[in-house]
């Protein structure tokens, strides 16, 4: 069997095991029907794959000490890989507030910030592509002006940390056929693709009148594992995964508003 086969055998019994395990949490359902899938895979293939998916080594985001929200912010209960971080106000409502005051992205500067071997000028290319992105995912509900209303948030947004992504290694292993079996695994588990690049940030959002905290996570964000055309540059994943927080965060605030 070829390795398209052996991928659609994957995804079939994974298909079943999610459907049958309906009170399962989704990460530990994802793992009982990988392991099933990978049993029907040639022993060399299971093991590349098994060995790619442990030897990712990548940045784990942090509470950032020097975020105003860094005091309040605890592990994500719901075990949210994308949001590690989070805090919640017991009595926040988004559907309170339909529109949105945007600050400018501010590049965080504290000892704990995560910017390894990224140049300053890279940092401020990112932060520039998140003021763009998330001011399109708000285009509708966002205030131009900066004055407070009740019915709005402010939310500010703060880069902590980028990946990079490895530009000729991650574009090879999404065009082999071994590393297409990979990263499609990786796609499914919702981890980075192979020599993926990241974004990592901190969203806060207060209420504009009074500027009590609501909501408060730290993100990491990447392009999806299968996406090659996020493996060309080094920083298009982490592009990528600025597109992705955006709309996350959209659809968290507004919904189908």
């Amino acid at each position: 069997m070829g390795i398209r086969g052996h991928a659609w055998m994957i995804d079939r019994a994974m298909a079943r095991v999610l459907s049958s395990k309906r009170g399962m949490a989704p990460v530990v359902a994802v793992r009982c029907h990988l392991a099933r899938g990978l049993r029907v895979l040639p022993r060399g293939l299971a093991l590349a794959i098994l060995l790619a998916l442990a030897g990712c080594s990548t940045t784990k985001p942090k509470v950032y000490q020097q975020l105003a929200s860094a005091a309040e912010l605890s592990l994500n209960p719901s075990n949210d890989g994308d949001k590690p971080y989070l805090y919640r106000a017991p009595d926040f409502d988004p559907a309170r507030y339909p529109m949105v005051l945007l600050d400018p992205v501010v590049i965080y500067g504290g000892y704990d910030a995560q910017f390894k071997n990224v140049a300053m000028e890279d940092r401020r290319i990112i932060a520039s592509y998140m003021d763009d992105q998330f001011s399109q995912a708000f285009a509708k509900n966002r205030i131009d002006d900066s004055t407070p209303r009740p019915d709005a948030v402010r939310i500010h947004l703060t880069l902590t940390g980028i990946e990079k992504s490895t530009p000729v290694l991650s574009t090879l292993s999404h065009v082999t056929p071994s590393g297409l079996v990979v990263n499609g695994v990786k796609s499914i588990l919702g981890v980075e693709g192979t020599a993926f690049g990241s974004v990592i940030y901190a969203v806060e959002i207060l209420d504009s009148m009074t500027g009590r905290l609501l909501m408060a996570y730290i993100a990491k964000q990447s392009a999806d594992a299968l996406d090659v055309t996020a493996s060309f540059g080094y920083l298009d994943a982490a592009r990528a995964g600025v597109r992705r927080g955006a709309e996350d965060l959209r659809n968290m605030m507004l919904g189908e508003r």
